[in-house]
């Protein structure tokens, strides 16, 4: 049996059509996300990213958990807007790395691995 080696190049962009339904997806679901979570998940954002160098969506919803009455919102698609947002606002910036979620709840999905831009190590 001969054996195959496959070789795929991630390196680069996506097609303009897929791009292009990425991002209507991605305003679809920030659109229907609930206001409040929306409000209250950026400014967990920025406090994941106070405290880490380098921060996922993981960092981010521990960060929302730890409130008293956390608000919820029917689809966590609206995380990956959320940290668009907050690179966006000069808070974070792309690293161009994944990695797998460690929450039992996300089955080791991947996620994007963010640089802080307002990291302070006081405040750890």
């Amino acid at each position: 049996m001969a054996s195959f080696q496959y070789a795929m190049d991630f390196t680069q962009k996506r097609p303009p059509e897929v791009q292009e339904r990425i991002a209507a997806g991605m305003s679809q679901v920030d659109e229907n996300a609930n206001e409040r979570w929306k409000h209250i998940f950026d400014a967990c954002v920025l406090a994941a990213a106070r405290k880490k160098p380098q921060i996922t969506s993981d960092d981010v919803l521990t960060e929302i958990e730890s409130l008293p009455n956390p608000p919820s919102t029917h689809n966590l698609a609206a995380i990956g807007p959320a940290m668009v947002r907050a690179r966006n606002m000069g808070i974070l910036e792309h690293t161009n790395t994944v990695k797998r979620s460690e929450r039992p709840d996300k089955h080791g999905n991947r996620q994007n691995v963010w640089r802080s831009k307002v990291f302070t190590p006081s405040t750890q």
